[in-house]
């Protein structure tokens, strides 16, 4: 299904027919719920993968058994989305791999949301897909992960890992955004290497100023903590809501895509993480 010109941008949620999936779906449901958004499940059929080995195209019975499949699976996908509170759902199948069809749609979606199991979307852990996703897209990518979020109850912080790299801005702006419509907490942990707790809250403040103008209600408390965050991260991650991380770390190496901080996050955080960059373009919502 393609958009309509000049209409809301949506959150696109992986669908394979998993477990994990389907939590990804349940998650794009809400947050497109809080934010005004229509939510567009697809889901790949990876022709191209018949092909392997072979020069001789799938047969039209073979093609039309895996859209049928497809279709089924968008439906399922469907019936959670809409019980998870969204409205406005759509549905795409396409014959590409599923990576690849992420990452070409990454371009015109507010969110893209992934599941972190071993579908087909999910294959091989978070590895293939949300890992390339991460490293790739755009614009942001969540993997859903853990099952706090989708308590009754849950009413954990938000938490955003940041370190005064190019990313921050980033960060602290989707962090901020995340929170207020969650109306959560939004706890900042900042990784500093200096021990110069006056440069660093001043620092802080700065970065915190505007995006705090944009979003008045929420309560944000923030720590410091000393070299690398990943064991922090990880840790609060059990308590959260969702964690907010930069694709890269002020450290990370310039041909590293992803850091290691976020990959880390990525295959092992107990609540679901949004990856963010600074080339991130901005993404417009129906949100008053």
């Amino acid at each position: 299904m393609n958009l309509p010109l000049g209409g809301p941008v949506p959150i696109i949620a992986g669908v394979d027919g998993s477990a994990e999936a389907l939590d990804a779906v349940r998650w794009g449901a809400r947050a497109a719920l809080r934010h005004h958004l229509p939510l567009e499940l697809v889901h790949a059929t990876a022709f191209t993968d018949l092909l392997v080995g072979s020069d001789v195209p799938p047969a039209d019975e073979t093609k039309d058994l895996l859209r049928r499949h497809g279709r089924h699976l968008l439906r399922a996908a469907h019936e959670v989305a809409c019980g998870a509170g969204a409205s406005d759902v759509r549905e795409r199948l396409d014959p590409d791999r599923p990576a690849q069809v992420l990452l070409d749609l990454a371009g015109e979606a507010t969110t893209v949301v992934v599941g972190h199991g071993r579908g087909r979307f999910g294959a091989l852990l978070a590895g293939s897909v949300a890992t390339a996703l991460a490293a790739h897209a755009p614009g942001p990518v969540v993997v859903a992960r853990g099952d706090l979020w989708d308590a009754p109850t849950a009413s954990g912080p938000v938490v955003a890992g940041i370190d005064g790299g190019p990313d921050t801005a980033a960060v602290v702006a989707a962090a901020f955004a995340e929170a207020a419509s969650l109306g959560a907490t939004l706890l900042v942990l900042h990784a500093k290497s200096d021990p110069d707790v006056g440069e660093t809250a001043t620092a802080l403040d700065e970065v915190l100023e505007e995006p705090g103008r944009r979003h008045p209600d929420v309560h944000v408390e923030h720590t410091v903590v000393a070299g690398r965050p990943r064991h922090e991260l990880l840790e609060r991650s059990a308590h959260a809501q969702l964690v907010v991380l930069g694709r890269r770390g002020r450290g990370g190496f310039p041909g590293l895509l992803l850091g290691s901080t976020a990959q880390a996050l990525v295959h092992h955080a107990s609540c679901p993480v949004l990856i963010t960059h600074a080339g991130m373009r901005e993404r417009t919502s129906s949100q008053p």
